[in-house]
């Protein structure tokens, strides 16, 4: 029996911007610097995912919207490329 992924998208940036801007204090203006720092580390792991070619990695990063094709609010987003992109991880998904 074929095993379909269920696939979400959670919009990494705005959740990070809304916590940042509106979810702290006006006087917890410090965190901004560890969200930023978290912000910058998930980028760099999404560089990461692309080198390495994990299927699950991968997943993950478009998930979380973490590559531009995989946002929509991005320049960079193609529903046609982000589909194709979606098609090859979960064909090597299911080679795993």
């Amino acid at each position: 029996m074929e095993q379909k992924l269920a696939f979400q998208r959670i919009d990494t940036a705005s959740i990070l911007e809304e916590i940042a801007d509106r979810g702290l204090p006006r006087n917890a203006g410090t965190l901004k610097i560890p969200l930023n720092f978290i912000r910058t580390k998930l980028w760099q792991l999404a560089e990461l995912a692309i080198e390495i070619d994990d299927p699950r990695l991968s997943l993950w990063c478009c998930q979380m919207t973490l590559f531009s094709c995989a946002d929509p609010k991005s320049d960079d987003y193609d529903p046609k490329i982000f589909e194709k992109l979606k098609e090859e991880i979960f064909e090597k998904y299911d080679q795993k």
